[in-house]
């Protein structure tokens, strides 16, 4: 018989069931060997030993790192600011309605009420949210705090962006096709604004400063504001902004100091000469000695878009024959 034909003891045989099950139980438990999971008594208490040390060990250090760290905070005031912060005393702007945080697009249909119920609501949410209103939604009578004068938001309601808690879908010009639109300045610990004095009015940002407020130098105490198109056709369709209050933002309530109750000021930039059924890029952008632009991050300014399909039917504004609209708006933004 040939080497490769012997056929060797218990070669090529299958264990049985109980084999298998004895086989397992050994791994688990050897009881010639006194062990359990591959390791003695003596092995396991050594190794619980070393884990405990160790992980007690880990522990201890990450607590002190902890005490240290918290140690650095303040409860009022971050540790990192002016020019060791992230946004080096340059803040930029926020708007509402903000519907969807997706989405820097403001469109509503001024006949259909539906279309702008959620850009009202959004408004409304900001200002409760933020001390403006009380818990009935209405205008809060509180205007101090600590001693300090709050931002009175009555002073903006007004000028065509009235707010009605009885009405609250009156509210804001939406209904006439006139949106107002909430600026407000985000809040950066201890930035305090500067005026514009003649060296800095002389510089190429001075006379943009001037030229955004219609050849007038920005009012001294206030950060004035401008709103435009980003793009010729977009200037056009836009027409021309106006603001409420129309000085800006009061240099009074700054700087912020994380105080109670703080309500920063915040302005209404109303569109009232808007041509409809545009998408129109509308550049938002703050005028004050000691803030700069810049487009990428929005330095200093915001950005959105706006779009209005449509104003409700008026006696001034009737189809013509060639399918236009008597009393609308010209390309210049006009009326």
């Amino acid at each position: 018989m040939a080497a490769d034909d012997v056929d060797f003891a218990g070669k090529g045989q299958k264990k049985g069931f109980g084999q298998k099950v004895r086989s397992c139980c050994n791994s688990i438990y050897d009881s010639k060997e006194g062990k359990f999971l591959g390791r003695t008594k003596g092995s396991w208490a050594k190794i619980t030993v070393f884990y405990i040390i160790f992980y007690s060990c880990l522990a201890g250090f990450f607590a002190i790192m902890m005490v240290g760290f918290f140690a650095t905070l303040d409860d009022t005031a971050p540790t990192m600011q002016k020019m060791y912060s992230l946004i080096k005393q340059n803040p930029g702007m926020g708007f509402r309605p903000m519907v969807s945080p997706d989405s820097t697009l403001i469109k509503f249909n001024a006949s259909e009420r539906s279309t702008y119920m959620d850009d009202i609501d959004n408004i409304i949410i900001y200002l409760s949210k933020n001390y403006y209103l009380d818990e009935n939604n209405r205008t809060t009578n509180v205007t101090h705090s600590e001693g300090k004068e709050l931002f009175d938001i009555n002073t903006v309601l007004k000028d065509g962006c009235e707010y009605y808690p009885d009405n609250k879908y009156d509210s804001f010009g939406y209904k006439d096709g006139k949106p107002c639109v909430l600026l407000k300045i985000n809040r950066v610990f201890d930035w305090t604004p500067e005026n514009f004095d003649n060296d800095s009015l002389s510089t190429d940002f001075g006379k943009e400063a001037i030229a955004s407020q219609d050849g007038k130098m920005p009012l001294p105490g206030y950060i004035a504001v401008s709103c435009e198109g980003e793009n010729d056709g977009d200037i056009d369709n836009l027409g021309k902004a106006s603001f409420v209050p129309k000085e800006g933002f009061s240099f009074g309530y700054y700087p912020y100091l994380n105080e109670k109750l703080y309500r920063a000021p915040i302005v209404f930039a109303k569109f009232p000469n808007v041509n409809r059924g545009v998408v129109m890029q509308v550049w938002c952008k703050l005028w004050v000695k000691n803030i700069k632009h810049h487009k990428n991050d929005k330095a200093g300014s915001v950005h959105f878009e706006l779009l209005v399909d449509q104003i409700p039917d008026d006696p001034n504004n009737t189809p013509q024959a060639d399918g236009s609209q008597s009393g609308g708006s010209n390309v210049d933004g006009s009326r």
